[in-house]
């Protein structure tokens, strides 16, 4: 089992390069894209820092980006996904699949703060609990912060494939994290790499990460769900042979 999520971890690591060189000119618009529009309200304030210095604009400009991040981020995924299904794909399309995911992935951003926030609130609480037995159940909420982390790769790649729902997306995204955790946590590792180096490199967050980020989780979960495919083809297989 081992030998095989290494092994698939390997490959999405590998066709993640290769789509992304492939397609450099398609990875660098969609994460230019990705970052103004996405970024847009938190740019702005900070560009203007020294004439804007109200706490409270500044926290209106934080809520803003949440509201504009999430459908970025939808609309990467969704262009890279299409490139996965070897259909053409124009810069353009970016606008259609940020207001076609518009609703849902705010809805999924709002949400993903919802439950961090929660899990920061439950942490801080018992970790300065007064009863030592309570403190040492602090440890608890890392796990669920880690189990978090590992789950939102498949998010966004669950919304644009399959387009469905906030919660059955949150859903679907635990599960497969739940129980593919080796090749998870490999890919957490290679998405963390990207981002790292991205922003080291300063230009890299605005012309490859979010595109070079979107292909690893879209292949990953594509290499993923291929068991899960073949299974329900094996059911219907012995189903079909049953009634024969």
């Amino acid at each position: 089992m081992a030998g095989q999520s290494f092994s698939k971890s390997w490959l999405i690591l590998r066709k993640g390069i290769r789509y992304s060189y492939d397609y450099i000119g398609m990875v660098m618009a969609a994460s230019a894209l990705w970052f103004f529009i996405g970024l847009m309200p938190l740019l702005a304030v900070t560009t203007f820092h020294t004439h804007i210095s109200n706490p409270v604009v500044f926290g209106i400009a934080i809520v803003l980006t949440l509201v504009t991040l999430g459908p970025a981020t939808a609309a990467v995924h969704a262009m890279m996904a299409r490139i996965l299904d070897k259909e053409e794909v124009l810069v353009r399309e970016f606008f259609r699949h940020f207001r076609h995911f518009f609703a849902r992935s705010v809805g999924l951003v709002l949400l993903g703060v919802l439950i961090l926030a929660i899990l920061a609130s439950d942490f801080v609480f018992t970790i300065n609990h007064p009863n030592k037995f309570v403190r040492m159940l602090s440890g608890i909420w890392i796990y669920f912060f880690i189990f978090w982390a590992l789950m939102s790769n498949y998010i966004f790649p669950f919304l644009v494939n399959q387009d469905i729902g906030v919660f059955l997306t949150m859903k679907r995204a635990a599960l497969l994290a739940l129980d593919n955790l080796v090749v998870t946590i490999l890919l957490t590792v290679s998405v963390v790499l990207v981002a790292g180096i991205s922003i080291i490199l300063a230009a890299a967050v605005l012309l490859l990460m979010m595109g070079i980020i979107a292909f690893l989780q879209n292949i990953a979960y594509r290499v993923l769900m291929q068991k899960y495919d073949e299974d329900d083809e094996e059911e219907i297989a012995i189903e079909g042979a049953e009634q024969a």
